[in-house]
């Protein structure tokens, strides 16, 4: 019988992360976390997105995600605190490299937001800068926050532009990191 994720590649647009199956790595506190590992609005959409192998020389993670064009973008996560240092707070990036041909970042603003334990953390950027250095793996901020004393209780985070119907694209996910501050 084929796992829930099997079952969704087939019947959905929508690439959804497999809570039994993670793609993350711990290192020195760091958590990654693998674009496979992430939700992807049209991730299950050839069209739109497609599964790409990565260098090993450049990446911890065989596998990536590939913007082909989107007008809309949405990739997000929510992840339980109690994985995380009491106390600790962490900043999130996302971990992208744009091709030679990217496009569309120019005038689409991508929204960071961060939400855990009732507060929310939220940011704007302009990809452009990004793009004029292609094919270089960046780390782009995303927001922060604080774990709890208990530990318990999830955080969710996300990349969204959903405002425009600006067409971008040429873009490669690699994943995203949870830095302690």
């Amino acid at each position: 019988m084929a796992n829930s994720q099997q079952v969704d590649e087939y019947t959905s647009p929508h690439w959804v992360a497999d809570n039994l199956i993670r793609d993350e790595r711990v290192d020195h506190g760091t958590i990654q976390i693998s674009a496979k590992a992430l939700n992807i609005k049209w991730g299950n959409d050839k069209r739109f997105w497609k599964w790409i192998k990565l260098p090993k020389e450049e990446s911890i993670f065989e596998i990536g995600a590939e913007l082909i064009q989107v007008n809309w973008i949405q990739v997000t996560r929510e992840l339980d605190l109690f994985k995380l240092v009491a106390l600790k707070t962490y900043e999130i990036y996302y971990v992208v490299k744009f091709k030679v041909d990217a496009f569309g970042w120019h005038s689409a603003k991508i929204k960071f937001k961060v939400k855990a334990n009732g507060e929310e953390d939220e940011r704007s950027e302009i990809l452009e800068s990004y793009k004029n250095r292609h094919n270089v793996w960046h780390e782009i901020y995303g927001g922060k926050f604080t774990v709890p004393a208990d530990g318990t209780g999830t955080v969710e985070f996300g990349m969204y532009e959903v405002a425009t119907a600006w067409w971008k694209g040429s873009m490669v996910l690699e994943g995203v990191k949870l830095k302690p501050k």
